[in-house]
């Protein structure tokens, strides 16, 4: 029977002898679990692999203090509650936080003899002795026992100073020209100014011409993303055969090579899965935190090699209260970011990140339903991706992130929702997948992104001051030599489902938009080097293209109806081109986003919600006044966030699949 504890199982140091107690003993011993929790917790433990103890914990059969204090009696070592007896600061200090968590153990104090109290969650070895003597070298120790989560507890109350920079300031300070924090450059504020003076000075000097150079620029500007984003979205099933393709050709290098011809996830135990961490930023949402943890609960995911870190905002008392009243299973913890600023997704995530165990991290909203098996199909796309890199030799940059699609519980809730819904099948079901292979930088969504940890904080994680947190990261994993692919699993959402709520969510997203291409496009040029044709085209017909086709949708529009009308009813003279490029831009682009969107929505759901993508000229409207809103904001409040409430039509259940 293994002995129990948190961190993997380590050697005895010389200097201990003698065999003590089985953990198990100890706790029936003490009447702390009956024979079956034990028996239950081996046959647990011989699936998945881990400690006993551990597996204890995750039935809920004994308690964590309980636990501990057996392992106390079975240790010889006394027990010691950092919540009554907090580590002194200054010595914590002394250790870096990432140290302190990996290695399980922090400096207590220093008794009036000289001795340095160590707190430890595991049996001292010589692992912990040389990382001891590292930071604290000819000091002799005492060591006492503690729980995983008072030593989160107290290191995270240590190195506080620390922690909110990683959160705020890490990126700003690393990688200040990736930061959204020093806002717009000077002549990327002066623009639109210069832009607007030499338009009226055009105007002054002739009214006609100024007029038609603007609607050719609108037209072109528009026509270019509604244009871009149906070729992608035509491009998918040429993708998917491009795909195809790949695998019939890698099949054939295999069986030259005496392998299997088609690759499959290899065959492991349970015991052998990585560790996962599941980041989950919760803000005002008491009303579903209880519906979080059956979601997250389903996951096909062993439990000792999971951990969900729910991200609870210090200030909001009442969802921290409801999180502790669900009393969420032992691999859910309860991580709350303190105050500081600014109050955004992105550095609740940054936070939870530097807790983060797990050799891949996936990020989830409150209200989401992963597909179970979504970490399984995850997991299978890095390693599909190692093995075509290093064994067949593929050219193709490192995978850093898998993006699962996103689809909504409550599709046919109402028509704002259908329409949502018909979006977000266009954009996830048919666009990415037909940017994928393109070169093109791929945005993320702002959820069901699982990322290779390590990868993740290379690239600096994620903006605390970019409002669309995912798209910037996505261009910028593209921009340091990575990529993104989109894999063959699904996440049900709940779509906004009121109006006013659902323009600031637009708003805040259109101005990210807003904001990375402001951020990137700091220095056009090197900008352009770094990321070759492919990524100018997806900045200009995506990124940058995606709020200026807002923006413009109703000048367009009302330039079509004045060139319509106007040469008919009023005389207005206009060249014969200009005046077909205006009808035939708007109505072409219109047609295309209209038709893919239509499909795409019917595949993933029916035709039911499909055919609301034939309303997208009204909902494009909404976006225009959710645009010209987020145009506001990026000048006067760049880095605020407006949340999205949820559970709205929590309890919705759509007919629509």
């Amino acid at each position: 029977m293994s002995s129990s504890g948190i961190a993997p199982p380590r050697g005895l140091p010389p200097d201990i002898t003698g065999s003590p107690p089985r953990i198990g003993d100890v706790l029936l011993r003490r009447g702390a679990v009956s024979p079956a929790d034990i028996d239950a917790a081996l046959l647990r433990q011989r699936r998945e692999g881990g400690l006993l103890g551990e597996h204890l914990l995750l039935m809920g059969a004994v308690s964590r203090r309980a636990l501990f204090d057996a392992l106390g009696e079975q240790w010889a070592m006394p027990v010691v509650d950092l919540l009554d007896t907090p580590p002194d600061p200054a010595l914590a200090r002394q250790v870096p936080f990432e140290d302190l968590l990996a290695g399980g153990w922090i400096a207590l104090d220093r008794t009036p003899e000289g001795t340095l109290r160590v707190a430890t969650t595991y049996r001292p070895d010589a692992a912990q002795a040389a990382a001891i003597a590292r930071w604290f070298a000819g000091m002799p120790v005492e060591h006492l026992l503690t729980t995983p989560w008072d030593l989160r507890h107290a290191a995270s109350a240590a190195h506080r100073t620390q922690l909110l920079h990683l959160a705020q300031d890490s990126l700003a300070t690393s990688k200040p020209d990736r930061s959204a924090l020093p806002g717009l450059t000077w002549w990327q504020a002066a623009l639109p100014f210069v832009a607007l003076a030499v338009l009226i000075v055009a105007a002054v000097i002739d009214l006609r011409r100024t007029f038609v150079g603007l609607l050719v620029a609108a037209n072109a500007a528009f026509s270019f993303s509604m244009v871009f984003k149906a070729m992608a979205a035509l491009r998918e099933p040429h993708a998917r055969a491009v795909s195809d393709g790949r695998r019939l050709a890698e099949m054939r290098e295999r069986l030259a090579r005496g392998l299997p011809p088609v690759w499959r996830p290899p065959a492991r135990d349970e015991a052998d899965l990585p560790f996962y961490t599941v980041l989950v930023p919760v803000y005002r949402e008491a009303n579903i935190v209880h519906k979080l943890l059956d979601n997250l609960g389903a996951l096909d995911w062993p439990k000792s090699r999971l951990e969900v870190l729910v991200l609870l905002e210090e200030d909001d008392v009442e969802t921290i209260a409801a999180a502790k009243a669900a009393a969420p299973p032992e691999y859910v913890r309860l991580l709350v970011v303190p105050e500081g600023f600014p109050k955004t997704k992105p550095r609740a995530c940054n936070y939870g990140l530097a807790f983060a165990r797990g050799q891949y991290v996936v990020i989830y909203d409150a209200e989401d339903r992963p597909e179970p098996d979504q970490l399984r199909r995850s997991v299978a796309a890095f390693e599909r991706d190692r093995f075509e890199r290093e064994i067949l030799g593929v050219d193709q940059p490192p995978l850093a992130v898998a993006q699962a699609s996103l689809s909504y519980f409550n599709a046919d809730y109402n028509i704002l929702t259908r329409m949502f819904a018909v979006e977000y099948a266009h954009w996830f079901d048919a666009m990415l997948p037909g940017l994928e292979g393109t070169g093109i930088p791929l945005p993320l969504g702002g959820t069901s992104n699982h990322f290779d940890t390590e990868v993740l904080r290379r690239l600096g994680a994620w903006d605390p001051y970019n409002v669309t947190e995912d798209a910037d990261l996505g261009l910028r994993v593209s921009v340091e030599g990575y990529r993104v692919t989109v894999i063959d699993s699904s996440t049900g959402e709940e779509a906004c489902a009121a109006t006013p709520a659902w323009i600031r969510q637009r708003t805040r997203w259109i101005k990210g938009y807003l904001i990375t291409s402001a951020v990137n496009l700091r220095h056009p040029v090197r900008f352009a080097r770094r990321v070759g044709f492919a990524g100018m085209v997806g900045m200009l017909g995506l990124i940058l293209g995606t709020p200026l086709a807002f923006l413009l949708y109703p000048v367009v529009t009302l330039f079509t109806i004045v060139t319509f009308v106007g040469t008919r009813t009023f005389g207005l003279e206009l060249p014969v081109w200009l005046v077909g490029m205006s009808i035939a831009g708007m109505v072409f682009g219109n047609v295309l986003v209209i038709a893919t969107a239509v499909v795409a929505g019917t595949r993933r759901y029916s035709w039911r919600i499909g055919v609301f993508g034939l309303l997208n000229p009204l909902y494009w409207t909404l976006h225009a006044i959710a645009a010209w809103r987020a145009l506001v904001q990026t000048v006067v409040s760049p880095h605020h966030w407006e949340k999205t409430p949820h559970g709205i039509s929590e309890d919705y259940e759509s007919d629509a699949h």
